[in-house]
């Protein structure tokens, strides 16, 4: 795998880019074009009670390794 070859993305269907590859090349950045949830639990005091927010974010980033 290359920096700028196209692979499936790891949540959705669609096909996204590798942006980054470690040195060792078992971890790959793939970056997604289509809208993603992201979920952030902001910290609280009263415990789980808090409600997680929902974000949608497009070109997002996931770091995945490969086979």
């Amino acid at each position: 795998m290359k920096i700028g070859d196209y692979v499936k993305c790891p949540q959705c269907a669609r096909m996204g880019r590798i942006v980054w590859v470690s040195h060792d090349g078992k971890t790959v950045g793939i970056r997604c074009a289509a809208s993603h949830h992201q979920m952030s639990r902001p910290i609280s005091r009263l415990g789980s009670d808090a409600r997680p927010q929902s974000k949608t974010g497009k070109n997002m980033v996931f770091i995945i390794e490969v086979k």
